[in-house]
Parts: C-alpha cells; sequence; structure tokens
C-alpha cells in the first residue's frame, strides 16, 4: 500500500546575519524549500521573491509556499540564495527533518550551514495531519515522563549590569496544568567570562516529573543584579514525542533568542516526585552549529 502524499504550508518569515554577496548591485535574497526524498531527488519545491529593499542582510519575506507531494519521513531543505544580474548565488542551507514537524508542526529557527551565526525563521504546518488521525495528543494525560533539555546559547542578550558585567544564567521550569504540583525546574550555572551577550552554556540536565501538555519556561537571568532578562515557552506540542532542536524568541528582548534542544526520555524514575539534575558538558563548536 503506497505511502499517502500530503500538503505542506511552508511560512518563510525573515532571516538573520547573512553575508553581503553583491558590493555593487546589492544582495536580492530569496529561499528555495524543496521536498527531499530519502534517495537524495527532488520531489516539489518552491521559491519565495527576492527582497530587493531594506535590509537585505536581516530580510524579511513572510511568504507563504505551498509544496504537494509530501510523504512522512521526507525532509525539508531550505536554501538562501543571493540573486544577481549574472545568475544566483547559494549562501547556505537549513535542514528540517519530518519527525520536527509532522504531525504537529514547527516554528522556529533554523541555523543555516554555511553562514556561522545565521538563521532562517519558518513555520511548517501539515494540512490535513491532524484530521481524523488519533495522536498522542487525543488520549489522557500520559504518566510523568522525565525530558532531556539541552540550553546550548544565547544570542542577542541586553547589557543589564553596566559597571561589573553581566553573569547571565537559564531557569527551565516545567509549567504544569495541576496548580497543586510542586515546581520543577533546574537552572545552568553562570556565564561570567567570554561575550555575556552571545553566552554559551552547553549544559544538559534531565527534568522530571513533566507530563503531556505541559509547556517549558525558559527565564533568562542576571545573577549579578538579580534582575530577568526576559521569557521564552515551548509549547509541549513541539517537542513531544519526537523532540525538539533549534531557537525560541526571548520575549522583552527583541532580537534575542535561545538555543535549545529537548527529548522526551521515557517514564520517569519512581514516583517523580522528586527533581533530578544532570549536568553534561558539550564542546562550544558543536553547540553554536549544531541544530539538530
Amino acid at each position: 500500500m503506497a505511502t499517502p502524499c500530503n500538503k505542506l504550508k511552508v511560512h518563510i518569515i525573515r532571516a538573520e546575519g547573512l553575508q553581503c554577496m553583491n558590493h555593487f548591485t546589492g544582495d536580492h535574497p530569496y529561499v528555495t524549500c524543496e521536498i527531499k526524498r530519502a534517495d537524495g531527488g527532488v520531489e516539489s519545491r518552491a521559491d519565495t521573491k527576492p527582497v530587493t529593499e531594506g535590509d537585505t542582510l536581516n530580510p524579511v519575506w513572510d511568504e507563504t509556499l505551498e509544496l504537494e507531494f509530501w510523504q512522512q519521513d521526507e525532509t525539508l531543505e531550505f536554501t538562501v540564495n543571493d540573486q544577481g544580474l549574472l545568475g544566483a548565488k547559494t549562501e547556505g542551507k537549513a535542514l528540517l527533518p519530518s519527525e520536527f514537524f509532522y504531525p504537529h508542526g514547527f516554528q522556529g529557527m533554523l541555523a543555516i550551514i554555511g553562514l556561522p551565526d545565521a538563521k532562517l525563521g519558518v513555520d511548517v504546518q501539515v494540512v490535513g495531519a491532524q484530521d481524523g488521525e488519533q495522536t498522542p495528543e487525543q488520549y489522557p494525560p500520559a504518566v510523568s515522563q522525565r525530558l532531556g533539555v539541552s540550553i546550548l546559547q544565547a544570542h542577542g542578550l541586553n547589557n543589564m549590569t553596566h559597571f561589573t558585567g553581566d553573569s547571565p544564567y537559564i531557569i527551565c521550569e516545567v509549567k504544569h496544568l495541576d496548580p497543586a504540583s510542586k515546581m520543577t525546574r533546574v537552572e545552568t550555572a553562570s556565564v561570567t567570562d567570554g561575550d555575556t551577550s552571545n553566552p554559551f552554556w552547553g549544559e544538559t540536565h534531565i527534568v522530571e516529573p513533566w507530563c503531556e501538555g505541559e509547556p517549558l519556561q525558559f527565564t533568562v537571568c542576571e545573577s549579578v543584579a538579580s534582575k530577568k532578562e526576559g521569557k521564552a515557552e515551548l509549547p509541549s506540542k513541539l517537542f513531544f514525542p519526537h523532540g525538539y532542536a533549534g531557537f525560541v524568541a526571548i520575549d522583552g528582548s527583541p532580537q534575542a533568542i535561545l538555543h535549545i534542544i529537548v527529548r522526551p526520555l521515557g517514564p520517569a524514575v519512581g514516583d517523580g516526585a522528586s527533581l533530578k539534575t544532570n549536568q553534561v558538558k558539550v564542546s562550544q563548536t558543536k553547540g553554536k552549529h549544531c541544530c539538530w
């Protein structure tokens, strides 16, 4: 029996941190979105219109593309191109595997391979994916679960303490649906050296108990001044059951984003009443460029 095909609605929102490709005529960036088959072939593709005005290194497209004939397990490939007088040049690519957008969709920032600090903001929805299907969220809440939460790096934080220097850290908290539940939260160490506006933590924590349907809230704090810079929230449907890897926007700081990875790890140990934390350092090079 052949695998059914679906239509995808792909909203190309914006990019950040592109490089200048045409010093004389100016850049005209556009995005090509392709459905990549398992054998590497292209099932279908669509292009945005080039951005010709404004900040073309941080372009805004705000354009929705429709791609037909997508099958489960096929990856989306985004190519950022620049349209010049003599043809198009490729700036970089970003990949979005199907497990990150099927069936519940994806909204977030993707790292652009080939451009160290560039990101692409997209929103992907599978048309009809949740119609008539029994997905995990249609069942009663599951037993307590464990999550592996990797807090990698923030970008674009504000300077909170002008004299002593900033020491930012992150609080990750489960927003329990039951108001009587005990607080579940973990904290990173404070970053005191290096570029504290773009701090790197590279920490992985085990968070429990967590139940399906409960979002995660990330709060950016400054330890010296005891201030909160902003918050970001990740709904459970974006990381359960397939996990999430990407960027979340930090409310309160217009340009700030946080790079995280969240993985469901199965049922909580014991009754899940206690919170256990395990920190694992990852290399800074991998954290800055790894999206998955």
